[in-house]
């Protein structure tokens, strides 16, 4: 590290002034994203100064050699960020800013491995609410081994809030103005700042990134007359994030195309896919949307389903990981005969062939699924399939469509701070949702409805590891737990296996209240299995 570059946040005074603190000028720490072989994204927020300096070198060597630049600072918003080149693969190294005599803190990265790689670790993260729950996962998975962080989505919640932890603004965002706020918020949180200077992070939005629901034309949760215009309000959340979470663009000219790729030298490709704005079609059951079953339903678009087509085949690396930010697997509930969903199920949620669906997620739009499955099916496995969105951590190995074995199991990440799918029922009501978790939702070999916490993969040539880490989120200072690890093995398409004992999660429950009750409680006709599909449907959809 260069002389007089230190991690604890303060400078020492000038000649011609006080001292002034690291924390006035680089309020939100720095960050990286979007690792490369060569290349990785440097951020920070500075204000008061018209530019800074960046400096980053390799950690390890007897004489490590520092690169440097300077950028202009935006005085409306204050965030910078610079595409570093000429970096050399696979290596960790450490950086930070200067304005004049001030230094930020210290940020460690690292770039993707090139050629042979024979290891990788990630993080998995997803659906962040900061106004219901402490951050906390965010801390844990700072502590962790990993290489670099995947986000999957709702990293802010654009809500005016569900919980008592004031949000800034105190409204819905809307505005450009409306989103850096959030992102400021939450990019203040201690938890968020360790995060982003331990790890290097890769992202992708999901519609609380936007707005409830949200789909290329519009949003459940935005309403012209009250919000404006979507395209106005997409654009400013669009913009907004580029500012706070700054990615690789495919076209730098359009801030909303965010699906991309990463090579992880010939061990795997990290295949990034955007299911939530530029090529969705609206929801099902909405007022003027095509029908579920409709083979023209877009979830993609036709550039992107192109070259996803082009990714999955591509059998260049060994594995294939693909990132989508809602569930891909089939998680249809079952409804018994002449059951209906609960008054005021939202948009989004419907009964098709019998079963409780949601149609926000892949199974909203099966013909785009069946073209995916075929696509993972040409390949002939070494792939894996990652998701979140769903507040619950599941691992699927199953059929993605009808006649098409997966080829590649599912794994899904538990939400960070916001409330999960079991918790949102009352007690008693978990444990039949557990059953129909383990039993009723087909292809589905293991789920946890009740935590928080993070995923961690371990990708090797062999085998994939994933590991699901439980953390409180109404505590600060929880520990990560170790819940679960799954594998799936090179060579052996669409199968996983069970490294080790699960832990089940310690709840309370009301064994009062047995599946009898609850079909006698919600009246004559409705199946105790229609009744919890329902009241998941309803709670899950008001909040993911």
């Amino acid at each position: 590290m260069a002389a007089g570059i230190g991690v604890g946040g303060r400078t020492a005074a000038g000649a011609d002034g006080p001292a002034v603190r690291s924390d006035e000028v680089f309020t939100h720490g720095v960050a990286s994203f979007d690792p490369a072989d060569r290349r990785i994204i440097l951020w920070t927020r500075a204000v008061g100064v018209d530019r800074v300096t960046w400096h980053i070198e390799p950690i390890g060597g007897p004489a490590p050699t520092t690169t440097s630049g300077t950028l202009e600072v935006d005085g409306d918003h204050g965030c910078v960020h610079v595409d570093v080149d000429g970096l050399a693969p696979g290596t960790p190294y450490r950086y930070w800013f200067t304005a004049g005599p001030v230094r930020s803190s210290v940020g460690r990265t690292r770039t993707l491995p090139a050629g042979a790689a024979t290891w990788w670790t990630v993080g998995l993260l997803c659906c962040a609410d900061h106004s219901i729950n402490h951050l906390s996962v965010h801390r844990a998975l700072a502590e962790a081994d990993i290489e670099v962080v995947l986000h999957l989505g709702d990293y802010i919640y654009e809500t005016s809030g569900k919980g008592e932890r004031e949000l800034e603004p105190d409204h819905d965002c809307v505005t450009v103005d409306d989103y850096d706020r959030r992102y400021g918020q939450v990019r203040r949180d201690p938890a968020t700042r360790q995060l982003h200077e331990a790890h290097p992070m890769i992202a992708i939005w999901d519609d609380h990134d936007l707005a409830d629901n949200a789909w290329r034309g519009g949003a459940k949760g935005h309403d012209p007359d009250e919000h404006g215009p979507w395209s106005d309000r997409a654009l400013a959340a669009a913009v907004a994030r580029q500012r706070w979470l700054p990615a690789r663009l495919p076209d730098p000219d359009d801030v909303t195309r965010l699906w991309r790729s990463f090579r992880v030298g010939d061990l795997a490709e990290l295949v990034v896919l955007d299911t939530r704005f530029e090529g969705r079609d609206q929801q099902a059951g909405d007022d003027g949307a095509k029908a579920v079953d409709d083979p023209d339903r877009s979830l993609l678009g036709g550039s992107q389903r192109r070259w996803t087509e082009e990714r999955l085949r591509d059998r260049t690396s060994r594995w294939c990981i693909l990132a989508t930010q809602v569930v891909l697997s089939p998680m249809r509930l079952p409804v018994g005969a002449g059951g209906s969903l609960l008054d005021g199920a939202p948009s989004g949620y419907g009964i098709v062939d019998g079963d409780a669906v949601c149609t926000d997620e892949w199974d909203g739009y099966p013909a785009e699924r069946h073209r995916v499955a075929r696509w993972l099916a040409d390949r002939g496995g070494d792939a894996l399939i990652v998701s979140g969105d769903v507040h619950s951590a599941w691992v699927f190995d199953g059929e993605l469509s009808p006649g098409v074995r997966a080829i590649a199991p599912e794994f899904v990440c538990p939400g960070v701070s916001s409330t999960p799918l079991g918790r949102q029922l009352p007690r008693g009501w978990r444990r039949v949702a557990d059953e129909i978790a383990d039993d009723d939702v087909a292809g589905a070999v293991w789920s946890d409805l009740e935590m928080w916490g993070f995923v961690t993969l371990e990708v090797a040539r062999t085998s994939i590891v994933g590991r699901w880490f439980a953390v409180d989120a109404r505590d600060p200072d929880a520990p990560a737990e170790l819940r679960a690890t799954w594998a799936v093995d090179a060579g052996e398409p669409g199968t996983v296996r069970q490294v080790g004992p699960i832990h089940d999660v310690a709840v309370d429950r009301d064994a009062r209240w047995s599946p009898g009750r609850i079909a006698a409680t919600a009246g004559a006709g409705v199946a105790a299995l229609a009744v919890v599909a329902a009241v998941v449907g309803v709670r899950w959809r008001r909040t993911v």
